[in-house]
Parts: C-alpha cells; sequence; structure tokens
C-alpha cells in the first residue's frame, strides 16, 4: 500500500521535475517554483503532498523552507523507470516499422 500510494504521487509529471530537482541538493520553494514556472502557492501545494507521504523532507531558515529528498533512492528509482519507458518506447517503434511502411507506400503509391 505505501508503495502504491508513493508511486501515486510521483504520477504527477510536476513531482517528478521536483524529485529531478532535487535529486543533486536542496532547493528552497521559490527556486522550485521558478524551475517549473508555477506559481509558488501551486509549488508548495505539491511539495506538501510529497512530504505528507515521506518522499521530501523540509528544513526552515528563517522565512524560507528547503526541500530535499527523503532518500536518494528516490531520483535513481524514477531514472531507472524513465530509462525502462524509454526502452519500452524504442520497442514498441521498431514492432510498428514494418505497419508504418505499409500505410506509407499505400498513401503515396
Amino acid at each position: 500500500e505505501i508503495k502504491a500510494r508513493t508511486i501515486a504521487i510521483l504520477s504527477n509529471p510536476k513531482r517528478l521535475q521536483i524529485v529531478d530537482l532535487l535529486a543533486d541538493r536542496e532547493r528552497s520553494v521559490s527556486e522550485i517554483a521558478v524551475a517549473l514556472s508555477l506559481p509558488q502557492a501551486t509549488t508548495s501545494q505539491h511539495l506538501a503532498v510529497m512530504r505528507k507521504t515521506g518522499v521530501v523532507d523540509a528544513r526552515k531558515d528563517g522565512n524560507h523552507v528547503y526541500y530535499r529528498l527523503a532518500d536518494p533512492r528516490i531520483a535513481a528509482a524514477c531514472r531507472v523507470m524513465s530509462e525502462a519507458i524509454l526502452g519500452l518506447l524504442l520497442s514498441q517503434q521498431e514492432r510498428l516499422r514494418p505497419v508504418l511502411l505499409v500505410a506509407q507506400k499505400q498513401r503515396h503509391g
């Protein structure tokens, strides 16, 4: 159940971008918002969901809140999934190539 909930949280494209941004270092909410071209309030909402499920940790420094991944393996897991998806897409492309060639010949011939 925890794994499914975490994957569901990470199924949002903006949250995946946040994971990518936090892969190398902690960042403030405003840094993340600028990098994602999102309003700060929207960014804070995404981060709150991620914090509630334990994907990110927060550290307050004066008026700023800094976020980091709770475990660096989260970024590594997302990279592995991205590589696997790319592999699947390339495989599908190869399987479809003959069909596309026939369709092109029929359209132009």
